[in-house]
């Protein structure tokens, strides 16, 4: 493994730990930035490589194809620390806020079985980017933002009961127009001041959104609860040109000791892209 200049500026290392977005069998969406495949295959390859944990994108936990996964996940002997809800979007057109009440509708619960879904596993809560949907602009847009916030506040509200949180994560603004920036989602989160809603963080959006990507983690620096890493074509960390140095050196300052979650196009393959994430990533830690 290359030595790290970076990590010789520290005594001690980071207490953070490196986990990856695995799929469960339901999601066939290519688009979804996650392996998929063989779960346990994958689980496998995963525990090989020295991932300490897991991010688990979940289109259905009702579908019989995702039933088994607690199963195996316990087998491999993997934490599970997030739920992942993009494949809900991607692949059903299911979100939180859309104009047709039965979407939004199905979006309520859906999410609250992802929750569910989590707490069975151990996870910490249920990421939520895409999933979210967008408010419409022009005479509808204090309507829709409404529809937006009363769904955030149920599922905060069903996550907080089962000791969980959903973590809203600042979302680039060609699919949302609801929080871009890390500034919006740390105002939003201490404005709602819920205890089932956190922050979380995306390097690949942030690169797109935030003027400074370190700027943003220090502005941020007691909101942020969760780390998603990608670089910035949405490949593994190393692969375009996020300093992913600066990164974790920023998110090391303000004394983050969370998870740094690979969510990640499979590209070149995947062991090849999980491979090299984990190896640039174990360098800075």
């Amino acid at each position: 493994m290359p030595i790290s200049l970076h990590a010789a500026e520290y005594s001690e290392p980071s207490q953070m730990k490196v986990g990856y977005v695995i799929t469960t069998p339901e999601v066939r969406s290519p688009l979804m930035p996650g392996v998929r495949g063989d779960f346990g295959e994958n689980l496998g390859v995963l525990k090989d490589l020295g991932y300490d944990t897991l991010e688990v994108a979940m289109r259905d936990p009702e579908d019989p194809d995702a039933q088994g996964v607690e199963a195996e996940i316990a087998r491999s002997g993997f934490s599970v620390t997030m739920i992942g809800s993009a494949p809900s979007e991607l692949q059903d057109g299911v979100m939180m806020c859309h104009p047709d009440a039965e979407i939004r509708d199905a979006g309520a619960a859906r999410l609250r079985s992802l929750i569910d879904a989590g707490e069975k596993l151990g996870a910490l809560g249920v990421n939520i980017g895409r999933f979210r949907g967008t408010c419409i602009p022009g005479e509808m847009w204090e309507t829709s933002n409404g529809w937006m916030r009363d769904a955030m506040r149920a599922g905060a509200d069903y996550a907080a009961a089962r000791g969980m949180k959903i973590y809203i994560e600042p979302y680039n603004r060609y699919e949302t127009n609801f929080i871009n920036t890390v500034r919006q989602g740390m105002e939003y989160v201490k404005e709602e001041n819920h205890a089932g809603l956190a922050l979380m963080i995306d390097s690949c959006w942030m690169n797109s959104e935030d003027a400074s990507i370190p700027g943003a983690i220090f502005a941020a620096r007691d909101w942020i609860e969760y780390v998603h890493v990608a670089d910035s074509t949405r490949g593994y960390p190393g692969s375009a040109h996020i300093h992913f140095g600066d990164f974790i050196r920023a998110l090391r300052e303000i004394g983050y000791e969370g998870v740094l979650s690979v969510q990640i196009d499979q590209k070149p393959a995947f062991r090849v892209a999980a491979e090299r994430s984990i190896r640039l990533l174990r360098c800075y830690l």
